[in-house]
């Protein structure tokens, strides 16, 4: 079984909280809502977001008090080899570096839930906190893709809860926009949903299309916060 590192990520993951804090503050007025709905939450917990930008990985873990004992997150990441049409950013993303960070790659390609996200499941299982994207990537459009089937995966085999997280929102901001401060940003804790309410404890042998399902209930309730 991998050993999962602790103390790096933390560590990371607490020096990037406070820069990015203050970064996002200033150049996007950013504004966390819904801390209320975390209160009393452990682990094991999936924070599921829509994603509207490569910043969203940044900011998200801001939706967090600093001293939360979720703390660290582990993302679920694309294995390396999708980051190398990437530009100068393929040195950046995937491999040592992100693991370092917290993140962790599905197996792609093996069309088994239990074989592509065998790193996530056990931590889960060890009451960690992971973060995923829903969509499997950003969305081009501005509107949220469909869900991939890998959170009703992982909620529904480890029991963790998942909560709902809105980014509202980083697409298609320019880096004119963003240092001319002319957007604001902000990050929306919804109410955390039990594994039942992600897949329904009747089905008895739920299958891709149930788990997917249970990803699109997670979306929809983003969507709603974002109408």
């Amino acid at each position: 079984m991998k050993k999962f590192n602790y103390y790096t990520p933390i560590t990371l993951q607490k020096f990037g909280y406070v820069l990015f804090f203050l970064f996002y503050k200033f150049f996007v007025s950013l504004e966390v809502r819904g801390r209320e709905n975390l209160a009393g939450l452990s682990g094991p917990v999936i924070l599921a977001g829509n994603h509207t930008s490569e910043l969203d990985a940044t900011a998200l873990p801001l939706c967090l008090p600093l001293f939360s004992k979720l703390f660290p997150i582990y993302f679920v990441s694309n294995p390396t080899e999708k980051f190398k049409t990437f530009g100068w950013r393929k040195f950046f993303y995937g491999g040592v570096f992100f693991n370092m960070l917290g993140a962790y790659p599905i197996h792609s390609g093996k069309k088994n839930y239990a074989i592509s996200l065998h790193n996530h499941i056990k931590l889960l299982r060890k009451g960690k906190t992971i973060c995923i994207f829903p969509e499997g990537k950003r969305t081009l459009d501005g509107r949220m893709n469909p869900a991939h089937g890998g959170l009703g995966y992982l909620s529904y085999v480890t029991g963790a809860t998942v909560v709902p997280i809105v980014i509202d929102t980083f697409f298609n901001i320019t880096p004119v926009d963003f240092f001319l401060r002319r957007r604001k940003v902000t990050i929306t804790i919804c109410k955390p949903l039990p594994v039942s309410k992600i897949v329904c404890p009747e089905i008895k042998n739920p299958s891709v299309p149930n788990f997917r399902a249970g990803g699109q209930i997670v979306l929809n309730r983003i969507e709603e916060k974002l109408k």
